[in-house]
């Protein structure tokens, strides 16, 4: 049984994108198969019965409006165009895989170079803390209670600091069993969460004075 030659390999043979060897195993087989031939023959006819059809000109209106929509189309971005340009290149036929791999990476690169041009505008909250000589920032632990936001100290876990009050030395120390501690927690009922198991502190403006509540 005769291995005919498959439509690829015909449309490759015509296009030339085959080697040399190829051609010359493809020339011989269709020497030997008129099956082959024929068929290659009908495929030359298809090809140049395209091309000799005439395409219709488009409506000078149409042309027109075209032309009209562009001059008041604003140039897109850098990242639409490229986008552009991989959706251009995508549709053709040469395309390759290696060409894909290369604009994925630099498009990958583009993302990368705005975020970071982004987050040098924000300013990190947290704490800023040094780790094998590269700068982390460390999301801080904060509550809030009755409206009050409490941050917890970056140096000492036992404590939490009310907003504001960060490097202010409270003026005096408040027991939580003692009448004014107590007070303060009828006042503000949430801060016996944050005293805990009584090892942590709560420092506040209370009474238009900074105090230390300890739950000891």
């Amino acid at each position: 049984m005769i291995r005919h030659l498959s439509t690829e390999q015909l449309s490759s043979y015509m296009d030339g994108e085959i080697g040399p060897s190829q051609t010359e195993l493809i020339e011989e087989h269709l020497g030997s198969c008129p099956t082959c031939r024929g068929r290659l023959e009908s495929m030359e006819r298809l090809v140049l019965s395209l091309h000799r059809i005439q395409r219709p000109a488009p409506p000078l209106a149409l042309a027109a409006g075209v032309r009209r929509q562009i001059a008041t189309t604003p140039e897109p971005g850098g990242l639409q165009r490229l986008w552009l340009l991989l959706s251009e290149m995508s549709l053709r036929p040469a395309f390759r895989t290696s060409a894909a791999m290369g604009l994925a990476m630099l498009f990958s690169v583009f993302l990368l170079s705005q975020s970071l041009i982004g987050s040098e505008e924000v300013e990190p909250k947290g704490i800023v803390k040094m780790y094998f000589g590269r700068p982390l920032v460390v999301p801080q632990t904060t509550s809030e209670v009755a409206g009050l936001e409490f941050v917890l100290s970056d140096t000492d876990e036992h404590r939490w600091i009310q907003r504001g009050l960060e490097g202010e030395v409270p003026e005096t120390l408040v027991a939580a069993k003692s009448p004014k501690g107590r007070a303060m927690l009828t006042k503000y009922s949430g801060l016996k969460i944050l005293l805990d198991d009584g090892q942590q502190t709560v420092v506040m403006r209370y009474q238009l004075a900074t105090v230390e509540l300890s739950g000891s």
